[in-house]
């Protein structure tokens, strides 16, 4: 992992494959276009991201959010970041956050890769592994969790792959195109991760 050192401002943190860092105004048309496309969408919560079009006026309000979102006054750790590949390309995001104001020793971590081409290749365990480590180096936070349906083999294999640990699941929580899906819990505790 290798930190910013003021060699670009926006970088969060990088490695060999993925870079994190802030999301800046160039990366609306990407955005944009992720939130209407991709193989993603039928894992991340897929009854949520059904619509393959927007209105203008959706258009409008996301355009609004993702620019309000850009400005400098960025929390420290970072709610979310983008990822992109070495060259800078931005190919989807990282992002945390808490279930409830009674549970904030526990941060809650998500990715999206949202560019189809650059599935299977690695970008999204790094990542997910560099966002775990920023996240762990940066706070005092006790326990990073995530949570993943049973239907999502590519994330079972990362959250395995990173470490974390399978605290349990929801069975057949929900039924999603006439098959049941369990709702996976892993998570990992500070001191696992120091190991």
């Amino acid at each position: 992992m290798v930190e910013n050192k003021g060699r670009n401002k926006h970088i969060i943190v990088s490695g060999s494959k993925a870079i994190l860092r802030d999301r800046i105004s160039s990366d609306l048309d990407a955005y944009l276009k992720w939130r209407m496309q991709g193989e993603w969408k039928q894992f991340d919560a897929p009854w949520e991201t059904l619509k393959n079009d927007i209105s203008e006026a959706e258009k409008k309000q996301l355009r609004r959010r993702f620019l309000d979102r850009c400005g400098p006054n960025l929390s420290e750790p970072r709610q979310s970041a983008i990822i992109t590949t070495i060259d800078n390309t931005p190919i989807g995001w990282v992002n945390r956050y808490c279930k409830g104001e009674h549970f904030t020793d526990t941060w809650f971590v998500g990715i999206d890769i949202c560019e189809d081409g650059y599935l299977n290749r690695g970008i999204g365990t790094e990542a997910l592994k560099l966002w775990i480590d920023y996240l762990f180096a940066n706070s005092s936070i006790h326990r990073i969790a995530l949570d993943t349906w049973s239907f999502n083999k590519r994330m079972i294999h990362v959250a395995d792959k990173l470490g974390f640990v399978f605290e349990g699941k929801e069975r057949e929580l929900i039924n999603w195109r006439g098959k049941w899906a369990d709702l996976l819990h892993f998570g990992m505790l500070r001191n696992e991760w120091q190991c």
